[in-house]
């Protein structure tokens, strides 16, 4: 028996590199027309007196075709488009759920926007990306304002807390408005625990529903919910917040903190508390927490 090779001539990653070198075309040389440019701002978030804060963590644009997604841009951005037809592009808000790069992710809650292109090259179109939270015919944002600290401090420490929650005033170490919360620790103040008190809030299970507030630290603490009545009743730890400092000071920072995986475990709980825990080595180390805007976002029923 005679071992045979058919020859099946030239594959198709060689034809297509004998014909660039007869037509002497190369990728670089393509002409693919001038784009049309589309300049996004910063977003602006605009919100009622009952909405609370107006300042938020949009990082990115989410930037959508009718067809396609055309890319997710850090703010502010600016796109380069095919010139071509006319079309409408949908930008939406983009946050980082949890804090963590590696949950990227559109916000539902803020409004998208729309913009109208021409598809004409010499387009250069520059536009102000804003809204409020969405409400809508078929979803309305309910907004909890939790606690801001402007008038109160629904905070209160448990009996096992040598730490509390404090309201404070002075304008270098508040957010905004007229008041903070601020937690100390020391050597003799090492350990936190505390919720906010008689709140009761009842949060649903079957949609998401985020935690935002602004915080600052040079101590790590965790937030979580104090949980009331089923199966779960206690304190639950849910996120785990790092120190916001360097040699240069604290930068506030804003945190939307998704629920719905904690919340969606528990049909059987009554009511939720926001939990706040912390401890300090006892060896003299000292350790500052500011924290403001708390507040609840889902869609209504």
């Amino acid at each position: 028996m005679s071992l045979q090779r058919s020859w099946r001539g030239p594959g198709p990653l060689w034809v297509c590199l004998l014909v660039l070198s007869w037509l002497g075309c190369r990728p670089e040389d393509w002409d693919l027309g001038a784009p049309e440019v589309l300049r996004i701002s910063e977003y602006d978030l605009v919100t009622t007196p009952a909405q609370g804060t107006a300042a938020h963590k949009v990082e990115e644009v989410w930037v959508y075709s009718a067809t396609d997604v055309v890319g997710v841009y850090p703010l502010p951005a600016t796109v380069a488009l095919p010139a071509g037809e006319p079309q409408t592009l949908t930008l939406v808000p983009g946050i980082r759920a949890n804090g963590i790069a590696a949950t990227r992710r559109t916000y539902p809650f803020y409004e998208v926007n729309r913009v109208d292109l021409d598809g004409d090259s010499e387009t250069e179109l520059d536009h102000a990306f804003g809204g409020g939270y969405v409400s809508t015919d078929a979803l309305e944002t309910k907004v909890i304002l939790a606690e801001d600290f402007e008038s109160a401090n629904r905070f209160l420490e448990s009996s096992n807390s040598n730490v509390e929650v404090q309201r404070i005033l002075d304008p270098a170490n508040v957010f905004e408005g007229n008041g903070s919360g601020y937690i100390r620790m020391d050597s003799t103040h090492t350990q936190l625990n505390a919720a906010t008190h008689e709140q009761f809030y009842d949060l649903p299970r079957d949609r998401p529903v985020y935690l935002e507030f602004h915080y600052k630290c040079d101590v790590g603490f965790v937030v979580g919910l104090e949980v009331f009545g089923g199966s779960q009743a206690g304190r639950l730890p849910i996120l785990v917040l790092n120190p916001t400092c360097d040699a240069d000071g604290c930068e506030w920072n804003k945190i939307y903190l998704d629920l719905y995986p904690a919340l969606s475990s528990m049909p059987d709980a009554g009511s939720f508390e926001i939990g706040l825990n912390a401890s300090i080595p006892a060896d003299g180390t000292e350790g500052n927490i500011w924290i403001d805007n708390f507040k609840f976002v889902h869609f209504d029923d």
